[in-house]
Formats: structure tokens, C-alpha cells, sequence
């Protein structure tokens, strides 16, 4: 009978530590998901000089759809596409998130459109690093989705 008592007790406290887990995970998913909002509203020409200062990461790296990669310093520079961004309304779907201790990774895929019309559509993956209490946006890596509209010379 004592040994039940001790495996019933045993059980109990993992299904706790399980449960105090779970409830962690959820925590930081929503913390990953507001940073990645953030980066969404904030990765445009209007208002990514002081997202940069505060949120990406010194070490950011990023891949591009169209094949461009970028570090920081040269994301921060490229001012033609962060106005390109601001042209579109965005829609994220099919997002995901997982926590691994202090990286956030998120996917999904997100549609640009452009006067309602849709004009690209993506995969992605953003990564984000806790440091210092904070979620950074740490790197990038976007995909043309296979159903993206094929836009390319007339056909004759």
C-alpha cells in the first residue's frame, strides 16, 4: 500500500510539473506571437528605423523569396523593398509556432494584395531569440508558394 502511495504521489507531481509546463509554453507562444506582429506592422519604410534599434537582433540574417540575403546592416539599407512592403495588405494564414526554450520559430504563409487583387503569395519562417527578457526578431527566411500567381511576359 505504501508503494501505491508513493507511485500515486509520483504521478500527481509530474502531471504537475506537465501542467505548469504546458501553461509556460502557452505563455511563451503568445509573447513569440505578439513579436511576431510586431515585426509584421513594423518591417516597412514607415517605421523601421526604431523597430531596428529595438527589436532585430545584431546578428539578423535573412533569405528572401527573390534570392537576396542580407544581414542587418544591409536589410536595414535596402529601403526600395521596405517601400515595396508598404504597397501591399498583408494576410497571414496557416501560421505556427514553436518555443525551444529561448527561440521562437514561427511559420505560415502569408498573401500580398494589392487593390484586392492578390499579388504574391509566400512561406515562411521567422526566428525569434529571448534575450535580455525580450523577444528579437533574430532571422528570416521567406519562399514563393507554389500557388503565388505567375505574373511574366504575354503569351502569344
Amino acid at each position: 500500500m505504501k508503494q501505491f502511495k508513493l507511485l500515486l504521489l509520483a504521478s500527481f507531481a509530474l502531471c504537475t510539473l506537465n501542467v505548469a509546463a504546458q501553461s509556460t509554453d502557452a505563455s511563451k507562444i503568445k509573447e513569440v506571437e505578439a513579436a511576431e506582429a510586431r515585426m509584421f506592422k513594423n518591417m516597412n519604410f514607415t517605421h523601421y528605423k526604431e523597430y531596428y534599434k529595438t527589436d532585430v537582433s545584431d546578428d539578423f540574417f535573412t533569405i528572401n523569396a527573390d534570392g537576396v540575403t542580407a544581414d542587418k546592416a544591409q536589410s536595414f539599407a535596402d529601403t526600395a523593398r521596405l517601400k515595396m512592403v508598404e504597397m501591399g495588405t498583408l494576410k497571414l494564414i496557416d501560421k505556427k509556432v514553436r518555443i525551444y526554450d529561448n527561440v521562437g520559430i514561427t511559420n505560415g504563409r502569408g498573401q500580398v494584395y494589392v487593390d484586392n487583387m492578390l499579388v504574391v503569395e509566400f512561406l515562411y519562417t521567422a526566428v525569434f531569440v529571448k534575450r535580455n527578457g525580450k523577444w528579437m526578431y533574430t532571422s528570416w527566411q521567406g519562399t514563393m508558394s507554389k500557388d503565388s500567381p505567375k505574373f511574366g511576359p504575354p503569351q502569344q
